[in-house]
């Protein structure tokens, strides 16, 4: 077995429930629920994984969507 070093390792991701995920973007854990429910007029979110009842999110995942947007209304 050879030692891979950390350039190589896939990246930890960082998965957490609703309440932590919309604090980590600033709005009400309401909002992200919503924006999920509502994915025909959200359909940049990133997609939550259920695990039992709860919706856990990628936090990397989540700021890249959420960077996309700014960028995209800022334009050129």
């Amino acid at each position: 077995m050879t030692a891979t070093n950390e350039s190589e390792r896939a990246p930890m991701r960082r998965w957490v429930p609703t309440n932590d995920a919309a604090a980590h973007i600033h709005r009400h854990p309401e909002v992200l629920r919503r924006w999920n429910r509502r994915r025909d007029e959200h359909p940049w979110l990133p997609m939550p994984r259920r695990v039992g009842k709860n919706l856990l999110w990628d936090l990397d995942e989540l700021d890249a969507a959420i960077d996309g947007q700014v960028d995209r209304r800022e334009g050129p």
